[in-house]
């Protein structure tokens, strides 16, 4: 379908959207691919809460920074995070390994998961 095509049926019914073809290798390779993981997969955050007790030294720095940078302005600290040293060192196995098969590329990390396990949910 082309942009043409697309952009005269957009509004269309779905049914009526597309001509009545057999499916390609393409839309059977979407039905097959899962959007999302399965549920014995969980997401590694990049980034983990810091301890209260942290906090009050984030604040201060952060806070001095900005007010040499700009004495006029005012700053609000909503959330101080950390970053998960978990979800660093599977990117950095990640993209070594995948900029070692194609060096001329560039990766992005976007999502990390990890698999659950039954001695995750005991506690």
């Amino acid at each position: 379908m082309g942009f043409f095509d697309w952009l005269r049926h957009r509004n269309a019914d779905p049914d009526e959207a597309r001509p009545a073809a057999a499916p390609s290798a393409a839309d059977a390779a979407e039905v097959a691919a899962p959007v999302q993981p399965r549920d014995e997969w969980e997401p590694v955050a990049p980034f983990v809460p810091v301890d209260a007790a942290e906090h009050r030294t984030v604040v201060v720095a952060a806070t001095a920074i900005a007010a040499g940078d700009r004495p006029e302005s005012q700053m609000v600290v909503r959330r101080v995070s950390a970053v998960n040293p978990e979800h660093r060192l599977v990117s950095c196995i990640a993209s070594a390994i995948a900029a070692g098969s194609m060096e001329t590329s560039q990766f992005v990390v976007k999502n990390i998961y990890k698999k659950v396990t039954e001695e995750d949910h005991a506690a």
